[in-house]
């Protein structure tokens, strides 16, 4: 929320006959500000749109707040306007006394009824409203002329494109393979319903546990009943379990015939895409500069490349099973998790994300250094970037695509999809990586293979653990070979082969080496290749088994381009044996110290 002045001009205290000038700043954001203010001597919530809004748009949505409020639905009535003042629209709303819920919101169940109530509550007024000036629905967001110039976003995203760079290819990407899914999905005969659920914890008031006031306007045109669920559930993330429990909530009261909950997460980016549409590229067309909006919409965008899929995962969860429709909201995840625990639960989260792509499949572009990257890599390293930000917010973070931020002494080191060639051409042998180092030396590790359905994770002194879908955990020890001569040792790449002593044997090659290591099928492991994210959680898992690991300079730092990790028997003996021979380090350099990591 951004500060708002505690006074306003004589001409909005003029137009809606306002008391005087001095308000109370309340909400100060980047679509609206509100105020508390004096009309005839009794409170009034005073509200300024954003520029962008138009009269006919807030007068339509002020008669349907009357016809609301009429009804007995939780809203605000209006008291005075929509009035025009110096470029902006201004109302002001019957004051309720309340409080504003936490946000991310306590009881994501509570909101799930309270949406399906306001639906209800609409279905009069939708036939003699009819449509908001100047919005089409969310699966025309593509083709539905825009105002301004009557031209629409299929016309203008070429211009668009090449006026944006890069954001605006992407955007251009996504809003045509959106604008697919939903045309294939054959969606028009979708029920309708004028109501819009985007308000968040800041604009309810909430009394005696219940709402007081739904104090918005931007709730308020005609679209699919199935989008407005979609933009919602947002209020509900970031678990599965938390969406789900609003979900089963909505449809406990609503009903099933919203339609096919297997587009929420394409209607989300199209509900992001259609104000691009109206607010943006219109302007544009027109020589507005728009630059700063895009960049909210890009980054609203990118969040829903991980938070759409979550929503469908969870709208499976909840159409499951219909007998657990009343059960009440799941429990937020609480910093209080130790950090073995976190790991294990944003791992959770990331696994959805990245099942979502995999199944669906992705193209794959390449990076600077070479490497391949697809949505999938960007979409889970966001997801597990907004999750350590809401769970552990002095932490810092380094990760493959988004490299370092912070500068705390905890980071964690996060690879979203190692594998990501594999991943992008349909092979299971992929994995979710994530590390936390703290005071230089790795202390939790969780590996995650979803579509193999195998994790293994450590945290330090607690041993090396392995867990297949339907089995229980086991914990994993090394091998006790304790001769080189017919060890068998790994090496990536073949280059290395002429520093292994004679004796040693080379395994049938394998997508893992680490994971036959820990499990104590292979006796080491020597490589020179790849980064801190790649490395980071198996020195945590192979000393967990009870191996060892040296890197290339002497130390244990993941950002030396690997070393040896080995069964800890024959360690030192490879390592004095391998020409030129590794020398350990007398003090263990840690992955930071050198300032910067190997890219």
């Amino acid at each position: 929320m951004g500060a708002i002045s505690a006074s306003i001009s004589a001409d909005v205290v003029a137009a809606l006959g306002l008391d005087g000038s001095d308000v109370e700043p309340i909400i100060g954001g980047r679509v609206s500000e509100v105020w508390r203010a004096f009309r005839d001597g009794v409170p009034v919530a005073l509200r300024r749109s954003p520029h962008f809004r138009r009269l006919p748009e807030v007068a339509y949505e002020c008669d349907l707040l009357v016809a609301l409020a009429e009804a007995g639905a939780p809203v605000a009535p209006v008291v005075a306007g929509p009035t025009l003042v110096d470029g902006s629209v201004w109302v002001a709303f019957s004051w309720v006394d309340g409080t504003h819920p936490t946000a991310p919101v306590d009881d994501p169940a509570f909101y799930g009824r309270l949406l399906a109530e306001l639906h209800e509550h609409t279905k009069a007024p939708a036939a003699r409203l009819g449509q908001r000036p100047g919005w089409g629905r969310l699966d025309e967001f593509l083709t539905v002329p825009r105002p301004g110039g009557g031209r629409t976003m299929a016309e203008l995203l070429p211009d668009f494109e090449r006026a944006f760079g890069e954001t605006g290819a992407w955007l251009r990407r996504l809003a045509e393979e959106v604008h697919e899914h939903l045309n294939a999905a054959r969606i028009e005969s979708l029920p309708q319903v004028v109501v819009h659920g985007d308000f968040g914890p800041a604009q309810v008031l909430v009394r005696d546990g219940r709402v007081g006031a739904v104090v918005d306007w931007d709730f308020t045109h005609v679209d699919l009943r199935l989008a407005d669920l979609a933009v919602a559930a947002s209020l509900a993330r970031p678990t599965v379990a938390r969406a789900a429990a609003f979900l089963r909530s909505y449809l406990g009261v609503a009903g099933s015939d919203v339609g096919d909950l297997e587009l929420l997460a394409d209607l989300r980016c199209a509900f992001h895409l259609n104000n691009l549409g109206n607010h943006l590229c219109a302007r544009w067309a027109h020589g507005a500069d728009i630059a700063p909006q895009v960049a909210m919409i890009t980054e609203r965008l990118e969040r829903e490349q991980w938070w759409g899929p979550m929503l469908v995962a969870a709208a499976r969860e909840a159409t499951s099973d219909r007998s657990t429709r009343v059960r009440q909201s799941s429990p937020s995840v609480s910093r209080e998790l130790s950090d073995l625990e976190l790991a294990h639960e944003i791992a959770d989260r990331a696994a959805v994300v990245a099942q979502h792509y995999f199944a669906r499949g992705v193209t794959t572009q390449t990076k600077a250094d070479a490497t391949p990257v697809t949505e999938a890599d960007r979409a889970v390293e966001r997801l597990l970037r907004d999750a350590l930000t809401e769970l552990r917010p002095g932490d810092s973070v380094l990760g493959e695509e988004f490299g370092t931020h912070g500068t705390g002494d905890r980071m964690w080191i996060l690879d979203p999809i190692d594998g990501t060639a594999a991943f992008a051409r349909g092979d299971p042998n992929w994995r979710i990586q994530i590390a936390l180092e703290r005071g230089g030396e790795i202390v939790v590790a969780v590996v995650d293979a979803p579509a193999l359905g195998v994790r293994w994770w450590a945290a330090k002194g607690t041993g090396a653990y392995e867990r297949v879908a339907g089995q229980p955990a086991r914990r994993l020890r090394v091998s006790e070979t304790a001769t080189f001569d017919g060890a068998l040792v790994a090496v990536q790449p073949d280059s290395l082969l002429r520093r292994l002593p004679p004796g040693t044997r080379q395994p049938r090659r394998t997508p893992l080496p680490l994971v036959e290591l820990i499990r104590g099928e292979l006796d080491a492991y020597f490589v020179h290749c790849c980064h801190a994210w790649d490395h980071a959680p198996w020195i945590l898992l192979v000393r967990e088994a009870g191996g060892l690991f040296t890197d290339h300079n002497g130390g244990t730092a993941p950002d030396r381009r690997g070393g040896l990790y080995s069964n800890g028997q024959i360690h030192h003996k490879l390592l004095a044996a391998m020409s030129p021979p590794i020398t350990p380090a007398k003090v263990a350099e840690s992955p930071t110290t050198s300032g910067k990591t190997e890219g």
